[in-house]
């Protein structure tokens, strides 16, 4: 271990000839221990997913119920071996406990969340991105369980029992501007003492959340506070704990990290690099890493890294052995991610179960509303393809960019959307209906859609945008379709750069020309990374995403007709692009070759997508608004195309058309002063569903 090794003196070490340290271990009292994490749970009471651990892929993994039953029998089996020897078993969380939640949490404002953490006893817990989404005084409010403002939100919330929560929260590295104090009262680092026989074993957790985060909330939201470098602050903590005699530290960082092969990546793992040129002698034995939702369970030097993938359906089981005279680890411990598979044949914890059996009787009044019908009777999915680009996706755009039409902006030409803010499939019960809790278990958030006025230049570096950071983030869109390839400078940070982007109608977009765009709050505060969008002109605004994606449902249900999604291929991979040069005609004298003002280069046609499944032509879903088809197309010359079709790479020579139309382009322009929106920027999920009642 890289920890100073404290060990007292002893006679009977030198009288034998034996080491001190082997002295030492004779007369020390052991301490075993065990550490249970989860991260990125985001309210999912109830919700399942696909665990994807380093061996082993478990379909349908999740639950509160089930992941304390599997926690709780954890703790027998780790209580069980260790009989008759001191043990302990302490549970964290690494942040983003709540936000992003589905309705029977979210509704609630994830009051029930708590309530199960508390029932599952953990301890410890630091923020993550998410708890900023209603402010960190509302995050405060519900950890203390008090009651909110009368009439702040909807009427379930004042008369749902309040609980306060059992966690202490450590955060290490924000303060607040004004104070440069840590806000709230919570504490950087806190010491668990557990007591072994006459001793006592010092155990301590430190906080930090990424640096990255003022890009992830609302600007309003962390505007207050300052973000400070986590190894930084991780090695200034960490010796005031050495200093305390602590030489055991575990850090809960809701900071990204990955695995291979038992060797911790990514983040967290530069974050643990930083630290111990910092400060060799830190002692921190353990992170608990959170907010890329990732399998990990890796070393960093002497530094295990774990996380346990997301939203309960993993989870961290970490065990090890302390000498009580030492306060250290005899050996660095060692972890398991255990996934929450219901095929086990477990039961569901009673006690958790009861308290999300209370919450979706109180929303009940609220979601089971039906608000359409599906055509088919399957959930449409935000499952993505090779292009990142999913159905649901497609869908939520294209519901933005309807009702921005219907709401004043006839004239409106995109919808973007990031992908991150899309939290579940649109699940649909098996008579087809769609409620309204499965509508807004999409769109959680209640983000603000901003219209904004933006150039065809801001457009294509925005799309280049996702190709940053090894296409971390990405968006979905709508009105707009684009082709990109690998260029020759690509890199491992950059690997694709976009070639051409087109309008719905296959109209080539200018990068000189003004177009309009609806985009969340998120996004025009630069959100994931998507700093183009700060620049972009505010023109107005619509309610809020939460409310629109409704809407547009309630919409096609109203005009008799049934929902549909799929994959649209917005987003087209080339291999390569070679455009054919045309040949004048012979002229009695040497003529100049005809120019098209607008564009010196002929545009080139997206190919059809990687999944030969898919139909690019096929509309988003079974009704769009009456549209009025223009006549501006594309005129394009045909192109030799090497493009990927169900991974065989073929080499064609197509005829470029013009893409098919997929909805209104109306060219009514419709001019809106930006006086007396600032209302409906205001409005928000808060001020209209959590009001109701």
């Amino acid at each position: 271990m890289k920890k100073k090794v404290i060990l007292k003196s002893s006679i009977l070490a030198v009288a034998t000839g034996f080491s001190f340290f082997a002295i030492n271990r004779v007369f020390a009292d052991d301490l075993q221990v065990q550490f249970m994490g989860v991260n990125d749970f985001h309210g999912a009471l109830e919700q399942t997913g696909t665990a994807r651990l380093e061996n082993e892929t478990v379909k349908n993994a999740g639950t509160a119920p089930l992941l304390a039953t599997y926690m709780n029998d954890s703790q027998k089996e780790f209580e069980t071996e260790n009989a008759g020897t001191p043990n302990a078993s302490i549970r964290v969380q690494a942040g983003d406990m709540v936000g992003a939640s589905p309705a029977n949490s979210a509704l609630l404002q994830d009051e029930p969340t708590v309530k199960v953490f508390n029932e599952m006893n953990f301890e410890y817990g630091t923020l993550g991105n998410h708890e900023f989404d209603e402010g960190l005084g509302e995050f405060n409010r519900i950890m203390k369980g008090e009651a909110p403002t009368p009439g702040q939100f909807n009427k379930i919330v004042d008369e749902y029992p309040h609980e306060a929560s059992k966690q202490e929260i450590v955060i290490a590295n924000l303060v607040d501007k004004d104070t440069n104090k840590i806000p709230f009262d919570w504490k950087p680092y806190t010491i668990k003492e557990i007591p072994v026989n006459d001793k006592t074993v010092k155990v301590g957790f430190i906080g930090v959340v990424t640096t990255e985060f003022p890009n992830l909330v609302l600007r309003k939201n962390h505007e207050q506070y300052r973000v400070l470098d986590e190894a930084e602050s991780i090695a200034k903590y960490a010796r005031e704990l050495n200093d305390q005699g602590v030489h055991a530290i575990a850090v809960l960082a809701h900071v990204a990290a990955t695995s291979k092969n038992g060797v911790a990546e990514g983040p967290a793992a530069e974050m643990i690099k930083k630290l111990n040129q910092l400060y060799p002698e830190n002692s921190v034995d353990l992170v608990f890493a959170g907010h890329n939702h990732q399998y990990t369970n890796g070393m960093v030097g002497n530094t295990l890294i774990v996380q346990g993938t997301s939203q309960g359906k993993a989870y961290s089981d970490v065990r090890g052995v302390l000498d009580t005279d030492t306060g250290d680890f005899v050996k660095a411990p060692t972890a398991k991610i255990i996934a929450v598979d219901p095929s086990k044949g477990k039961a569901k914890d009673a006690k958790v179960q009861a308290i999300i059996n209370e919450a979706d009787e109180t929303v009940k009044k609220v979601t089971e509303a039906k608000i359409g019908s599906a055509e088919k009777a399957e959930n449409i999915t935000r499952e993505l393809n090779a292009q990142k680009e999913s159905a649901v996706g497609d869908l939520v755009t294209a519901a933005q960019l309807d009702i921005a039409k219907k709401s004043g902006y006839p004239d409106i030409d995109f919808a973007f959307t990031n992908n991150g803010g899309i939290r579940a499939d649109l699940v649909v019960k098996p008579d087809g209906t769609i409620t309204w809790g499965a509508a807004q278990a999409v769109q959680p958030f209640g983000n603000i859609l901003q219209v904004v006025e933006i150039t065809g230049d801001q457009i294509y570096k925005a799309l280049d945008q996702q190709y940053d950071e090894k296409e971390l983030y990405f968006l979905q869109m709508a009105g707009i379709k684009y082709t990109y390839t690998k260029p020759a400078d690509a890199t491992e940070e950059k690997p694709y750069k976009v070639v051409k982007a087109y309008k719905a109608d296959g109209t080539e977009i200018d990068r000189k020309k003004t177009y309009k765009a609806i985009i969340n709050d998120f996004l025009y505060g630069g959100g994931d990374g998507f700093s183009v969008f700060r620049n972009t002109k505010l023109i107005g605004a619509i309610n809020p995403d939460t409310e629109v994606f409704i809407q547009y449902i309630e919409d096609v249900n109203k005009a008799g007709k049934k929902l549909s999604a799929s994959i649209l291929g917005n987003k087209t991979f080339v291999e390569k692009v070679e455009e054919e040069k045309p040949t004048p005609a012979p002229q009695p004298e040497p003529q100049p070759s005809p120019v098209d003002p607008v564009s010196p280069v002929n545009p080139v046609a997206p190919v059809a997508p990687v999944n030969p499944t898919v139909q690019p032509t096929s509309p988003a879903v079974a009704v769009q608004p009456e549209a009025t088809e223009t006549k501006e197309t594309a005129t394009v010359k045909p192109v030799a195309v090497t493009y990927h079709t169900g991974g065989q790479e073929e080499a064609v020579a197509k005829p470029a058309t013009g893409l098919p139309k997929t909805g209104q382009e109306d060219l009514t322009s419709t001019v809106l002063s930006l006086f007396g929106m600032t209302s409906l920027a205001l409005a928000g999920f808060v001020a209209s569903k959590k009001r109701e009642g």
